[in-house]
């Protein structure tokens, strides 16, 4: 804009009106141009903070490492169970009942680094692999079998309870790892061993599968449950029945998404988050400390490396992707569901080539190259038997990542909580 003005001034020939016109332009004009223009930076500043909100507070990150390479004073990731810190111990006691009764006893886990392809085939063979149980008196020749673990889907499912609880809007968890996790199962010894006997290690051969098997490997999330107080003393409400609680989140970090653990032992009744406080309504008034979980949000430039890649469901933070947050509608276009693949950190490596409709009861592919993320999710209202099936087609630029399939699979259980009326499914060509 002062670029023109400059350029119509220097066309004036008569230079009084020239000068003129220059000193009303800069004393009136140029300043309430450089005031609007001020103020509409402001405003900008001010509509992109508040549409961004606090919902990049609540992305779920996550990896995993070996247990001796786990930093525990890490700043953003946390073991999704404590009791996986510590090491491996065999008993005995608990072993030989259930082997006596051919009851199925864990005996440890194993992580395995397989494509998802891979890891259901040996999940779902039920195959027996040899092995031998290592005591103080010597080896015992054994037989074992896999099954998967489902500790870690527990915490997930207990997560979403949380979400709904306290009235936030649920994102799909892109944890690949924890559906990795088998536990070996004892099916058979040569000899029962003694009661005196020390068990020193399990030994399973694995075969072919070998390579990809991993022990004492740990899944890591930016997920804590914490014991904060109460700041000052709760208000009763207008119904007379329940109480204000404030919690403040200053010294816990309010950049930090919180929610409050809804169980037995916390009856509450809602939960409301302003910046710097937590505010539960509960019907207790004596209580000090709540149970809060904590999702930590990671420092811009200070995320390390892990042996395994760290992944997210965190989305892109472009204006489009933002307004359309603000504005929940779902919009039945080809080029809609490009763009909501597209705000996906996690489908950097994924591109959406095309989408296919195919009719109830009509034959169609069946990849089975996907598993379903959101397992846990009774209470959805949708049909599945009056479903079309909507294939999503992908292409990837990492064909032979491990976790492409479940890079995938989480994509489209995302798109399928913004269709709920298509089986949804995904398909790499």
């Amino acid at each position: 804009m002062k670029d023109q003005i400059v350029v119509k001034l220097n066309q004036i020939r008569n230079l009084d009106d020239r000068l003129l016109l220059k000193n009303v332009l800069n004393d009136v004009f140029l300043n309430l141009y450089e005031h609007s223009e001020t103020m509409y930076r402001q405003l900008e500043e001010r509509v992109f903070a508040e549409m961004a909100g606090l919902a990049e507070s609540y992305d779920i990150y996550a990896a995993a490492a070996p247990r001796q390479e786990i930093d525990p004073v890490h700043y953003f990731l946390r073991p999704m169970l404590t009791a996986d810190l510590a090491a491996r111990e065999y008993d005995l006691a608990n072993i030989m009942p259930a082997a006596t009764s051919q009851s199925q006893y864990p005996l440890m886990k194993v992580f395995f680094d397989c494509d998802y392809r891979m890891l259901r085939s040996i999940l779902n063979s039920g195959r027996i692999f040899r092995g031998a149980i290592v005591t103080d008196q010597g080896s015992i020749a054994a037989a074992f079998t896999l099954r998967p673990d489902l500790s870690y889907r527990e915490q997930i499912a207990s997560l979403y309870e949380a979400f709904i609880n306290n009235n936030l809007p649920w994102k799909t968890i892109n944890h690949p790892y924890i559906f990795r996790f088998a536990e070996v199962i004892l099916q058979q010894w040569e000899r029962v061993p003694g009661a005196e006997e020390v068990v020193r290690e399990i030994k399973v051969d694995f075969a072919e599968y070998g390579p990809y098997v991993h022990y004492d490997t740990v899944p890591l999330w930016n997920v804590e449950t914490l014991q904060l107080p109460g700041a000052g003393f709760p208000l009763p409400c207008e119904d007379k029945i329940n109480f204000e609680h404030t919690i403040s989140l200053e010294a816990a970090g309010p950049e930090h998404g919180y929610l409050a653990a809804v169980s037995g032992e916390q009856n509450i009744r809602y939960v409301r988050r302003t910046g710097q406080a937590l505010t539960i309504v509960a019907p207790e008034q004596g209580r000090n400390t709540w149970d809060i979980i904590r999702i930590i949000k990671p420092a811009a430039g200070k995320i390390e490396k892990q042996k395994y890649p760290l992944v997210s469901n965190a989305k892109r933070q472009a204006f489009s992707d933002i307004l359309a947050e603000r504005s929940p509608r779902v919009i039945r276009t080809e080029a809609e569901l490009r763009r909501l693949v597209a705000t996906f950190v996690a489908a950097e490596d994924l591109s959406l080539s095309r989408l296919e409709i195919v009719r109830r009861g009509q034959a169609g592919p069946d990849p089975g190259e996907r598993y379903e993320m959101n397992f846990f999710m009774m209470d959805e209202i949708r049909r599945a038997d009056w479903q079309n099936r909507l294939l999503l087609y992908f292409t990837t630029t990492a064909q032979d990542y491990f976790l492409i399939y479940d890079l995938m699979s989480f994509i489209v259980a995302e798109v399928q909580l913004y269709y709920p009326d298509y089986q949804c499914e995904g398909i790499l060509i």
